[in-house]
């Protein structure tokens, strides 16, 4: 930890403790409490206040979530400092960031850096993991390596996402919301008793559907929609007051026209911009105007389903956990890579994975000592088959019309197996002190069976291999923590993450295929507080990773196509703090305040092009939110107004940091009105997000230095969308 980091830790820490005993209870003029809603949270496996957690930690519960109008994964990051996804626009490719942390988990074979679960059960990230928040009822961001309680691929975090579970009484909700390029999002769900005191069973379902933002001028429609659908069904059994079994059930659809990437630039020493010019057709010039000239549709499918079994009884004075979960995807993509009049290259990643994971944990008490301990089994087999397409003009060009429709790329079978044996133990040494020791120990074995089919030598030429390798890792994690009064603590935490090597299993060359593991330490000063009767609640941490043996994926320079290789190269460390703030300031007005501040940079390390490696990317110097909400009593209802300021400081799209991949400070502006009637049953909400239409750039895609295609290709993020939703609850 750097020591004005700590100074500043420390400064604030006996400022706070020292104030908050003048504070400790307070009531308005009226003689009502005003108390912030308590939020638990499993960060520890255990239910327990978010205040008693030595963890930084974000956590929106089913009401924040419904207040701000989140509805993806992509308005969690926004709303959490040190996070940040990269929203590419597709299911598959899309990074998530934390605290710096990055890995972009482009396909079966590679695992992110933070880690995605759904009620206990790993998602990873990927085509596996679009999400959407109806029917969740809390949503935890655990920042910095988890290794110890959450094993593999979280060296930066994790997202863990907690649905609802089956009611005790019959309840149900149903929403309809129509907004601009034609949304139509339907959501509903059903849950309560099916015998008795025994018994209970909930359904949800997600329909949205949404036109393109982006028009392909070429082909006269629109582009980069969104059209998802998902089904959850669950069954809790509860034979004892001690025994309860929850079975769940899940099934995701995607069927969408996404990645209309805007050409930045071109390098017209390339041949796709000379043959644009020698037969007259339009460039994209006008890189930020949502408008395209693509000869063909992009095009993304994905089918997934899961089932998991979650089972917690009593064994004597300890409880046990046994978490049983399969889960299934098939995924297809296919996009016109250079996006240009020309029938020239086209490129897919289609994918099939099967996953079975099983964890059983038990805890117990013993005299001042808190334990935990657990197996862990995770199974994942997975089919990726990249491909890259010869268009019609480009057989032409090649002099090969019978190539036209030639599809050259890889075969892919991977399979990864891992186990784990965990322990955690916290000794409280007195009512104000206690300290918590864990590790992890994992074994991970991975195999590949790749094929190269490459008869025009543009990807380094055809080959097969087999290889397969195996890692063990201990991952220890320590922390302290001090109660300075009942309502302030302050903590100390030092851990360890652990990413395993791999293979790639998408295009690529023989040199480029196996890579090693990268580990992360991570050293954290943290305070959090609930002041004034809980009117009040903060928290502020400090923090310090060094991150070791990264991998890096790059393209391969010396082939004219897009073919990433995945090398260790390098080390970087990201230090910074993270501060949030909630007020209950009125019985009628609630604020809230986050911010992060975060040094990310590589210290060592060069691409593969012999760049040296620069900025972190998807790691913006300064996050932060501010939002009000202010509620006002009607005779029919009441009316709730809240607006909000998401605000991002500059990033970098590439770990070169060339100009193109920067993108600046910006601010997107939010607001809802929402009116509910006296009986809480039903409601109305007028909603906009990005009200200013400020455009981003989400992603750089540099092809400019590639023989054929010749062009920097950018993402940007959504326009201005508003709508108006309907809610209905009984």
């Amino acid at each position: 930890m750097p020591g004005s980091a700590l100074r500043w830790a420390v400064a604030l820490v006996l400022a706070t403790a020292g104030g908050t005993l003048a504070y400790a209870q307070s009531t308005d003029s009226m003689g009502t409490s005003l108390q912030l809603e308590e939020i638990v949270v499993t960060a520890r496996k255990v239910e327990e206040n978010i205040l008693e957690t030595p963890v930084s930690i974000t956590a929106f519960n089913a009401a924040a979530i419904d207040k701000l109008g989140m509805i993806t994964i992509t308005d969690i990051a926004l709303r959490t400092p040190g996070l940040n996804y990269g929203n590419f626009g597709d299911a598959k490719l899309s990074p998530t960031s934390l605290r710096g942390v990055v890995s972009s988990a482009g396909s079966a074979g590679q695992d992110p850096a933070v880690g995605v679960y759904v009620d206990d059960v790993f998602i990873g990230q990927g085509a596996g993991a679009p999400l959407d928040l109806y029917d969740i009822e809390r949503v935890e961001v655990l920042r910095g390596p988890q290794g110890t309680l959450y094993g593999r691929s979280t060296i930066g975090g994790v997202i863990s996402l907690t649905t609802r579970r089956p009611s005790e009484t019959f309840e149900g909700s149903a929403e309809v919301t129509y907004g601009n390029y034609d949304q139509v999002r339907a959501a509903g769900l059903l849950s309560g008793p099916l015998v008795e005191g025994a018994v209970f069973g909930k359904i949800s379902a997600v329909y949205d559907d949404r036109d393109g933002t982006t028009d392909n001028l070429w082909l006269d429609r629109p582009i980069n929609d969104q059209h998802h659908w998902t089904t959850r069904g669950q069954l809790l059994f509860t034979p004892s007051a001690d025994t309860e079994l929850l079975f769940t059930a899940e099934y995701f659809r995607i069927d969408q026209h996404p990645l209309g990437f805007e050409t930045l630039r071109y390098d017209d020493d390339r041949l796709l911009p000379q043959l644009l010019d020698a037969f007259g057709l339009p460039r994209n010039e006008r890189p930020y105007d949502r408008r395209i000239y693509a000869n063909q549709q992009s095009t993304e499918t994905l089918e997934a389903w899961s089932a998991s079994a979650v089972l917690g009884t009593k064994f004597g004075a300890a409880d046990f956990t046994s978490i049983t979960a399969y889960r299934t995807h098939d995924y297809f993509s296919r996009t016109d890579t250079d996006r240009s009049p020309v029938d020239f290259i086209y490129d897919g990643d289609p994918e099939d994975v099967q996953t079975f994971s099983e964890e059983a944990r038990l805890s117990w008490t013993s005299g001042n000592i808190d334990w935990l301990v657990g197996l862990y089994f995770y199974d994942r087999s997975a089919g990726n088959n990249s491909f890259i397409e010869v268009g019609a003009d480009l057989a032409a060009v090649f002099g090969a019309p019978e190539i036209a429709g030639l599809r050259v790329g890889s075969d892919a079978d991977t399979d990864i197996r891992s186990t784990a044996g965990f322990a955690s133990a916290t000794w409280r040494v007195d009512d104000r002190l206690d300290f918590s020791l864990g590790g992890r120990y994992t074994h991970e074995r991975r195999s590949i069976d790749y094929v190269q089919t490459d008869p025009l030598d543009i990807l380094g030429g055809s080959f097969s291999l087999k290889a397969k390798e195996s890692w063990s890792q201990f991952t220890p994690s320590a922390s302290a923590r001090y109660r300075f009064t009942p309502a302030v603590i302050g903590y100390a935490t030092i851990s360890e993450g652990f990413k395993s090597g791999g293979y790639n299993d998408a295009l690529g060359d023989a040199n480029g295929i196996a890579y090693g593991p990268e580990g992360v330490w991570n050293y954290e000063l943290g305070l959090k507080s609930e002041l004034l009767d809980r009117r009040v609640v903060t928290s502020v941490a400090f923090y310090y990773m060094d991150w070791t043996d990264i991998q890096i994926t790059a393209d391969n320079p010396a082939t004219p196509i897009y073919d990433p290789s995945i090398l260790n190269a390098g080390r970087a460390h990201s230090a910074g703090m993270e501060f949030e703030l909630n007020v209950a300031a009125t019985e009628r007005l609630t604020l809230g305040f986050t911010a992060s501040l975060q040094d990310a940079k590589y210290d060592e390390g060069n691409m593969p092009d012999g760049e040296p490696l620069d900025r972190i990317p998807f790691a913006p110097r300064y996050t932060g939110s501010v939002n009000a909400a202010y509620v006002i009593p009607l005779a029919s209802g009441e009316l709730t107004l809240v607006g909000e300021a998401l605000l991002r400081g500059e990033s970098w799209l590439t770990p070169d940091s060339q100009p193109d991949g920067r993108v600046g400070d910006y601010q997107l502006y939010n607001a809802r009105l929402s009116w509910k009637a006296g009986s809480k049953r039903w409601g109305v909400t007028l909603w906009g997000k990005n009200l200013t239409d400020e455009t981003v750039k989400q992603r750089l895609f540099d092809l400019s230095f590639q023989d054929l295609v010749g062009q920097k290709l950018i993402v940007l993020n959504d326009p201005r969308t508003y709508g108006l939703t309907v809610r209905f609850d009984f």
